[in-house]
């Protein structure tokens, strides 16, 4: 397989109690993690270096030459950007001398049409990172089954083994053969730093999205909790509709504390919660005409802020 095409789907979370903080510096959390229909689309394809503009970014990986093209100013081009990443950790597992021998090139183009806002607290980074650990499985003839991709994907970001265990579901057509498909889902509870994946029952809803235009850094949030202390381990779990990072998230970020009270105020949903670190909020509905008044009531409120950008889509489908 030369080249493969996949959807790179954010998540949200519908719960997120962080049960405190390990010797290693991360963090143990209880979350009930869904798949977004929205979504990048991402591009991997093996070609030679005469055949790609030098002008694109890149970076030598275990010997391969990985460009980047993508139509984002705001993500990262080096080795911070997780898709490069994901080459590196998938290229590792295989051994740094025998890309050649599962088929891949000394050089890759990984193409990134973006749609998922930066720093949002909805996993646009993991995402990206989740394909591209499933496009080069692909590529390579499927040397590893899916629970070992998350494995390789815990290494670099604790997203990541839910985004490739939800976008394995939500690209299964794609990726049929893989061992290990059948067990993924839209939904699982997540504990851990996120590394244990355990399936569960999807709760489907219409959400609606709505990004204040504003950043927030996930380690900051993490510093704040630290302060502050975090939800007793023995309480924890299976509870929904909880964030445990909302506080400090709305305290520091106003725009996006003005934004949620507008969203409570104004959009009828069954739940408002901040999705991850935020600052993204999400209003869940289970009546898609009524999720379609939210989103109208977001595009008036987008035309007098244009930073503030809304969504309309579902999750657990």
């Amino acid at each position: 397989m030369d080249k493969i095409t996949l959807n790179a789907h954010a998540k949200i979370n519908l719960s997120l109690e962080v049960t405190g903080k390990r010797p290693d510096g991360y963090h143990d959390i209880v979350s009930f993690m869904q798949g977004l229909g929205l979504h990048d689309v991402l591009k991997i394809e093996k070609c030679t270096q005469k055949a790609t503009k030098y002008k694109l970014p890149h970076c030598t990986v275990n010997g391969i030459v990985v460009y980047l093209c993508t139509d984002a100013k705001t993500i990262p081009t080096d080795m911070d950007n997780l898709a490069f990443r994901a080459v590196k950790a998938f290229t590792d597992a295989i051994g740094k001398d025998d890309p050649e021998e599962y088929g891949l090139t000394d050089t890759l183009l990984i193409d990134i049409r973006k749609d998922l806002p930066v720093s949002a607290g909805i996993g646009g980074g993991s995402a990206n990172a989740a394909a591209c650990l499933l496009g080069l499985n692909e590529m390579a003839g499927r040397p590893f089954t899916l629970r070992q991709l998350m494995s390789i994907g815990a290494e670099f970001g604790a997203d990541v083994p839910f985004s490739t265990f939800m976008n394995a579901y939500r690209n299964r057509e794609v990726l049929a053969g893989l061992e290990g498909l059948e067990e993924a889902s839209d939904s699982a509870w997540t504990y851990g730093i996120g590394e244990i994946v355990e399936r569960a029952e999807s709760i489907p809803r219409y959400v609606v999205l709505a990004n204040p235009g504003t950043a927030v850094l996930t380690k900051a949030a993490y510093e704040a909790m630290d302060a502050v202390g975090y939800t007793d381990k023995d309480s924890a779990g299976h509870k929904l509709f909880v964030n445990d990072m909302e506080g400090y998230t709305l305290f520091a970020d106003k725009k996006a504390a003005t934004l949620k009270k507008f969203m409570l105020d104004r959009l009828d949903a069954e739940e408002v919660l901040m999705s991850g670190s935020g600052p993204t909020m999400v209003a869940y509905y289970g009546d898609i005409n009524k999720a379609g008044k939210g989103i109208a009531a977001l595009a008036e409120l987008a035309v007098a802020d244009a930073s503030i950008r809304a969504w309309l889509t579902d999750t657990g489908r």
